[in-house]
């Protein structure tokens, strides 16, 4: 029996080298439950092995029953007399189907002729048979050909129906009356399919076949037959692929046989069903991608197999292999070979294995044969050994050399192949390379200018997929180490299907650390966890399953499921929707069933090229009426460029003298220190003040004189300024241990929704912080995460201030890097539900999308920032380590291991407050230092003339 599409199990057996004829005798007993038979077993052997079986045993003729090596044999007493047994069968009294698939009489390890005599009381009886006849007592099925073991479906519900095809096959149905409408369908379609399969492979290896209803979720295929179960009996896909799958088998699995171990019928049967019948529809790139989907979700080193190993579909890892991985090796090995060489190969096959077993050994002879290539090591790398195809492509350099382009690169592999055909291609057209996998660098002359390699983009090898092409599906959580987040208040809710998991956390309890490693589900369309990680999440219909990437790692997948209908069902038929990435249903339909969208082949961008930009510039004062009915306005900056300050500065007037009501907010203040800008605004507090209280020297590293005049215009006119950033204290632990090490009360300061998706956002930043932040970060991850922090936080309260003050619109003031292609801020207020806004980005190369306006204003400079012109030991120590040669301090009479501490009589302990001071002096100042124990003041000289970069 071949199995098919779904549950059970019962294995093929073994090589046969002897006739054995097998007789059979039943009797039903409905009432009693019980099948009473009788069986007479010829061959030529001296003994036979007893295969295990739950039949009772009542009596033994013409031989005994020994046990060698733990091995239960028959041992004949004559070589003449056949074996003759009795025994007893139980099933369920008074039920109407009978099914017997699996150790329900004394098999032997032996493959036989079947004569099958059935006294059926009132039932209509499906097994293998290649003859039917009315005899006394019942009826005889005859199957002429060797069998591993027979198989028994009756019911006493059954309708049925047969049609005599025109390719010589009487079909017929066996269907509950509930179903019967269907007949017509099925006589049809196998009709079809007999038909298309007699021309391909030349002739029916049997005359009957039957589709019969069983009343379990199956799919098997025996010879002469195929069970399809009630649950499925009516779905389009049975007719579409599942039934011609079986149908196949008739072929392969039940005409020629394969081995138990290194079973390769259920690959070429899909190789000659679900993936021709995609192949038919154009499809046939798609279904290769979608078998090494599979194979990525379910298959891990843990178990891996080769398809030397393989025996059955028992798991969901072993269909990705025995099935998937399979079927894509027969697919190589025909364009290895040739459609031509592999369809003789393939006669050949069905010419000398009829009835028997072929091996893969026997395999690649026939297909050597055929084809008149070597074949071995074609046949060790995909069939001997286990994994696919890997590879990785690196150091990528581009240069033009006399009148070509050079292009370089590395490549490595795991040696699952020597040559790889790579892609190169410019803007309008690509190149074709075959690469040999056994250099490790390869350069390429070329005429074509390269903005990209790409590999296998039609999918025609065996391959793991880099996490660009695997969509975010629904297999990935059906089978290993899937980690399920509950909220407390949904624990009862889902309880029977908790049980089905065995990693489950609180909603409140999910580390971050933990979310890198995993694939995710979550359950409940209100659980916390979305919030906290933004997954976008949007309930539809009374049940729904959608799949996204997870944000913290581009190979694992968050899963959201909600169900207002849960019942046991759902969860097996998910198993059949694992290439989808949302399903809904309404009412137990599925409405919705959607493959979110994803790479198609490995890409590898290569830097050149160059853009076109027509210099028709525009005064800055002619974007003033786009800009003023905006709610918020982003406007960028090169913080140290005071040009970029003074157009901000000129938007902010332009949009107070359109009548707007204007509010500021500014990265450059920390939120806890909201209370000291309201002052100050309000003139309660002195613009020093509210320097000090804001620990603007401390946080913010830039000149003020660069700020200045935004904050004195929004203080002359009353404009709000607000606070956004989160403080600095939050970011630092985050970046060194993680948000996991928050306290409750820090995280509590932290925004409750942190969106990770944006991988573009995320190469962005990747990108600026390999050119500019390596040296402050230690590693991109803390980059990453104080980036997002402050994204997050200055949303947060751009958001939260509108909110409370629907009267007025927001200029955001911030570095260039959160607000260009709406990445960083702007697409986070838009998440919490402000999307009037524009981009305007200061001193920026020009990129698509980069903004809505970009500014280049001429240079202009400020008052620089004051500076003595000492070396300190520390932020918080103020004694003097070295002096700047011609600095104001050195002229002053400021010496080595001076300690400073007060400027202008005013008291400094550190920087920050040395900074304050300095700002806030004349021409002239008297610093006070501590030499030697002793106080002493001296004065300071500022020239005009001073440097801007003059340090100190």
């Amino acid at each position: 029996m071949k199995k098919g599409f779904l549950i059970f199990l019962i294995p093929l057996t073994y090589l046969f080298a002897h006739e054995c004829s097998y007789g059979l005798k039943l009797s039903f007993d409905m009432k009693r439950g019980v099948l009473e038979g009788a069986a007479k077993i010829e061959t030529d052997h001296d003994s036979v092995t007893l295969l295990d079986t739950s039949a009772n045993i009542t009596s033994i003729k013409n031989a005994r029953l020994v046990v060698r090596e733990n091995r239960p044999l028959l041992v004949k007493d004559s070589k003449k007399d056949p074996i003759e047994l009795t025994f007893l069968y139980g099933f369920r009294p008074g039920a109407k189907d009978i099914l017997l698939l699996d150790e329900w009489y004394p098999a032997i390890d032996l493959m036989c002729r079947y004569e099958t005599t059935v006294k059926e009381p009132g039932m209509k009886v499906v097994t293998e048979a290649t003859a039917v006849e009315k005899v006394p007592g019942g009826t005889l099925y005859r199957y002429d050909h060797p069998l591993d073991s027979l198989h028994i479906i009756a019911s006493s519900r059954y309708k049925t129906e047969s049609f005599d095809s025109p390719d010589g096959v009487r079909i017929s149905t066996y269907l509950y009356p509930e179903d019967a409408g269907l007949s017509e369908r099925y006589l049809k379609r196998s009709s079809d399919y007999f038909s298309r399969y007699k021309k391909m492979f030349g002739f029916t290896p049997f005359d009957k076949f039957t589709v019969a209803e069983a009343p379990f979720p199956a799919g098997y295929s025996m010879p002469t037959f195929t069970l399809i179960g009630k649950q499925i009996i009516d779905k389009p896909f049975v007719f579409d692929s599942s039934l011609g799958h079986e149908i196949v088998h008739q072929w392969f699995g039940n005409y020629v046989y394969a081995p138990y171990r290194g079973n390769w019928v259920e690959g070429l049967t899909t190789f000659y069903s679900d993936y021709l019948y995609a192949k038919d529809e154009g499809k046939d790139v798609q279904y290769r991608k979608d078998l090494l989907i599979k194979y990525d979700s379910y298959v891990n080193s843990a178990n891996e197999i080769a398809l030397i190993e393989f025996t059955s579909k028992t798991k969901e890892s072993k269909n990705a292999i025995g099935y998937g991985k399979s079927a894509f090796f027969f697919y190589m090995l025909e364009k290895r070979i040739g459609k031509e060489a592999f369809e003789r190969a393939i006669a050949k096959l069905l010419k000398e294995f009829p009835y028997k077993t072929a091996s893969y050994k026997d395999l690649r002879k026939i297909f050597e044969e055929a084809s008149g290539q070597k074949l071995l090591d074609f046949f060790k790398t995909w069939v001997y050994r286990k994994g696919a195809f890997d590879f990785s492509i690196s150091n990528i350099e581009l240069s033009f050399i006399d009148d070509r382009y050079r292009l370089e690169f590395d490549i490595h592999s795991n040696g699952m192949m020597k040559r790889l055909p790579i892609k190169v291609c410019s803007e309008d057209e690509c190149l074709w390379e075959t690469i040999d996998l056994g250099k490790r660098h390869h350069e390429l002359e070329l005429d074509i200018e390269p903005k990209r390699i790409v590999v296998d983009e039609n999918y025609e090898i065996f391959r793991y997929l880099y996490p660009d092409e695997v969509p975010p599906v629904i297999s990935r959580i059906l089978e290993g180490g899937v980690m399920v987040v509950v909220d407390r208040k949904d624990e009862s809710r889902f309880s029977k299907m908790l049980k089905v998991f065995k990693n489950v956390v609180y909603s409140d309890e999910v580390k971050y650390d933990e979310l890198k490693k995993r694939d995710l589900l979550v359950l409940g369309e209100k659980n916390s966890f979305l919030k906290q990680v933004a997954i976008p999440f949007r309930m539809e219909g009374d049940t729904k399953i959608e799949l996204f990437k997870n944000p913290f790692s581009k190979s694992h997948v968050v899963a959201v499921f909600e169900s207002r209908k849960l019942s046991r069902s759902i969860f097996f038929r998910l198993r059949h929707l694992g290439k989808y990435s949302t399903v809904v249903m309404e009412n137990g339909k599925i409405v919705k069933k959607v493959t979110k969208p994803s790479q198609r082949g490995v890409q590898y961008d290569i830097p050149s090229g160059s853009y076109a930009l027509k210099p028709e510039l525009d005064p800055l004062k002619s974007i003033f009426p786009d800009l003023a009915g905006e709610r918020v306005l982003f406007v960028g900056e090169q913080h140290t460029d005071f040009s970029n300050h003074l157009n901000q500065l000129k938007i902010i007037k332009a949009m107070v003298a359109a009548g707007k009501k204007v509010a500021i907010g500014m990265e450059m203040f920390q939120e806890p220190y909201q209370k000291y800008l309201d002052l100050f605004i309000e003139g309660k507090i002195s613009e020093k003040e509210m320097l000090r209280k804001t620990e603007y020297f401390k946080r913010w590293k830039y000149n003020y004189h660069l700020y200045r005049p935004i904050i004195l215009f929004a203080k002359k006119n009353g404009l709000p300024i607000v606070a956004l950033n989160i403080e600095k204290e939050i970011t630092k632990k985050v970046v060194r241990e993680g948000i996991d090490a928050l306290s409750k009360s820090e995280k509590s300061r932290v925004p409750a929704s942190i969106d990770f998706s944006n991988s573009r956002y995320k190469e962005e930043l990747r990108r600026i912080y390999s050119s500019h932040q390596a040296q402050t970060f230690k590693n991109f991850d803390e980059f990453y995460y104080a980036q997002l922090l402050w994204d997050e936080t200055m949303a947060k309260n751009v958001v939260s201030f509108l909110k409370k003050h629907p009267d007025r619109s927001m200029v955001v003031l911030a570095g260039n890097g959160h607000v260009m292609f709406g990445f960083g801020i702007p697409d986070r207020i838009e998440r919490r539900g402000i999307k009037s806004y524009k981009i305007v980005v200061n001193s920026m190369k020009p990129k698509p999308g980069i903004a809505d306006y970009l500014l280049y204003p001429e240079p202009i400079e400020t008052a620089p920032e004051k500076k003595i012109g000492v070396y300190l030991e520390g932020d918080q120590s103020l004694k003097v380590v070295k002096l700047v040669e011609n600095s104001p301090a050195m002229k002053g009479g400021i010496r080595k291991d001076d300690i400073i501490t007060a400027i202008d009589g005013a008291e400094v302990g550190t920087i920050p407050d040395l900074k304050l001071e300095l700002f806030f002096t004349g021409k002239e100042c008297i610093v006070t230092v501590l030499r030697n124990g002793k106080r002493l003041e001296i004065p300071i000289t500022f020239e005009s003339d001073e440097p801007p970069h003059h340090r100190g």
